[in-house]
């Protein structure tokens, strides 16, 4: 049998015979035979997995040593956001550059260089006897590691608004072939490695008891985190919407035990939501990233998703969630975990062919539609009745019609509908300011200001005054209450978002007042406009979009 496929099949078996048998075949494994895309992709990815679950230190030595010996493969070609790049050119200097032939059209391009060039040097670009390649060769900086970090470097250097950088770059669309370290590679220092002796728990167990249990002191983990987890995205052609704003002082490692670490990387002031607590998690085994995926919070409910890499899928899935769930309740305060529609497989092909809903539905997550659970439940007797008895795709499209949630609340929380929330705010600035954004964000401001007693200016007052002012009974509100959101906007502004998810959780009051202007948004939406049939405007689209009240995290995240 083909080595390769010998150690893929003994991988996920442990033990000391197992652990011998696998030494003698990375031992057989020689460079030269390690040829052909699939069997050089399949490698790596076992060799990823048995990094993450080594049976010894001997096992882990010899994987080590077969990964640095593996032949290059071809660089990944994928147009990553300017905020991953601005910083994929300085952690990795030349690995990162343009692929020219994969460009089918310079017009942005060319366009976004006349704003960054002198005037005469546009009749340079102009001429059509000098390729773009060319004339960057010939133009850019001396010293400069590439087009892309010339690039790069001459927006920076623009003195043009952070914004409008990302927004010029992104126009262009630029194919960029990614030299970096392949995932096999990628890693996290930990202190000690927790050896796999025993077979990996796939048992089901109550998953409570799990996510109460009370965890260490997350520790901080700075931009080594950030960088590790741009690294495992990108060399998968990934990206995820948190993580292009990440934040090295947001970011916070939970030990969970066992080898798994779980990193909540937040964002910057600037892209952070004014209500929810977003942010991007990184779950690590033994040091190596194995799922990511995004974490919105707010007022303890959390939308839950765990987009495992390919190579760990089918091991203790089951235990990884549970140890997330456990971290996002500790740290974030998060209480209430529910799973879209989407999620569940409604529009959602991919969930339909995984079984999303009994995968959920093991976990502890229930139908929030009666109708489902009454599906579900006449399915779970054929099962019983046939062993072996599978639902069928016609099934699951019908399980997939409702949301899902595991509460630990006992029903206090329900996720807040932050698009209704939106719009309101949109139809308050219209009446009450005419449509000027500036001039409600100064008079909202100063109005907050001074029933909080706050002093400054910061991103979080600027953000939420406005959505404040529309709270009728505000001036009415106790000191305390008063207190207590001054304080929420005050931390909104903290490098880490962790204490605003908390103090936003514990506010009685603004929930109660947010809910009301949501649902008094929700019933203007019920009334139909002219020529609009009733029932539009149901909110569908953002939740196609966004899955929900979380993150939009579509746009970038291509899988």
């Amino acid at each position: 049998m083909d080595p390769i496929q010998s150690l893929h099949a003994l991988s996920r078996t442990f033990g000391g015979r197992a652990a011998r048998r696998k030494l003698r075949l990375l031992d057989a494994l020689r460079p030269d035979r390690c040829r052909g895309a699939r069997r050089l992709r399949l490698l790596r990815e076992t060799l990823d997995f048995m990094r993450a679950y080594p049976d010894d230190a001997r096992v882990l030595a010899a994987v080590r040593a077969r990964i640095a010996a593996l032949p290059a493969v071809e660089p990944p070609v994928y147009p990553y956001s300017y905020g991953v790049v601005r910083r994929l050119v300085r952690l990795l200097p030349g690995r990162l550059d343009i692929h020219w032939k994969a460009i089918k059209d310079e017009t942005a391009l060319l366009d976004t260089l006349d704003l960054l060039v002198t005037p005469g040097e546009t009749q340079g670009l102009e001429d059509v006897r000098i390729s773009t390649q060319d004339w960057f060769a010939a133009c850019r900086r001396p010293g400069s590691r590439g087009d892309l970090a010339f690039f790069v470097w001459l927006l920076e250097r623009s003195g043009l608004p952070p914004a409008l950088q990302a927004h010029l770059y992104e126009r262009c669309d630029l194919p960029l072939s990614y030299a970096g370290p392949p995932a096999c590679e990628v890693e996290l220092p930990v202190p000690r490695i927790h050896y796999q002796r025993s077979p990996i728990q796939r048992d089901r167990f109550a998953i409570e008891p799990v996510i109460r249990r009370p965890i260490p002191a997350p520790a901080r983990g700075g931009q080594a985190v950030i960088d590790a987890a741009l690294q495992a995205l990108c060399t998968r052609t990934l990206e995820i919407h948190p993580l292009i704003y990440a934040d090295p002082a947001g970011v916070r490692v939970a030990d969970c035990g066992r080898g798994v670490r779980v990193a909540l990387i937040g964002v910057r002031r600037e892209f952070r939501s004014p209500l929810e607590t977003l942010h991007v998690f990184l779950v690590v085994k033994n040091g190596v990233p194995v799922a990511y995926g995004p974490a919105a919070v707010f007022m303890g409910c959390c939308e839950m998703g765990m987009n495992l890499f390919p190579e760990f899928r089918g091991g203790e899935v089951r235990r990884l969630y549970a140890q997330l769930m456990r971290v996002l309740h500790h740290v974030l305060a998060v209480d209430h975990f529910f799973v879209t529609r989407y999620g569940m497989g409604e529009g959602n092909d991919e969930a339909i062919e995984s079984g999303a809903f009994w995968f959920y539905r093991r976990l502890g997550f229930r139908p929030t539609s009666a109708r489902v659970e009454a599906l579900a439940r006449e399915e779970e007797t054929r099962m019983a009745a046939r062993p072996g008895h599978r639902s069928d795709r016609r099934t699951l499209r019908r399980l997939s019609h409702t949301e899902a949630c595991l509460d630990l609340s006992n029903g206090r929380r329900r996720p807040m509908d932050l698009g209704r929330l939106g719009v309101a705010q949109s139809r308050f600035i219209a009446r009450a300011f005419g449509g000027d954004r500036a001039l409600a964000e100064r008079r909202c401001v100063a109005r907050v200001k001074r029933l909080l007693d706050l002093g400054g200016n910061g991103w979080a007052l600027r953000a939420l005054a406005p959505l404040l002012c529309m709270i009728p009974d505000l001036p009415r509100w106790s000191g305390r209450e008063r207190a207590a959101l001054a304080r929420i906007v005050a931390a909104k502004d903290e490098p880490s978002e962790v204490r605003a998810a908390r103090l936003f959780n514990e506010h009685v009051r603004l929930e109660a007042a947010l809910r009301a202007l949501a649902e008094r948004e929700r019933g203007r939406a019920r009334e139909p406009r002219a020529g609009q049939p009733s029932g539009a405007g149901d909110g569908s689209r953002r939740a196609r979009r966004s899955g929900g009240c979380g993150p939009d995290t579509s746009r970038r995240e291509r899988a």
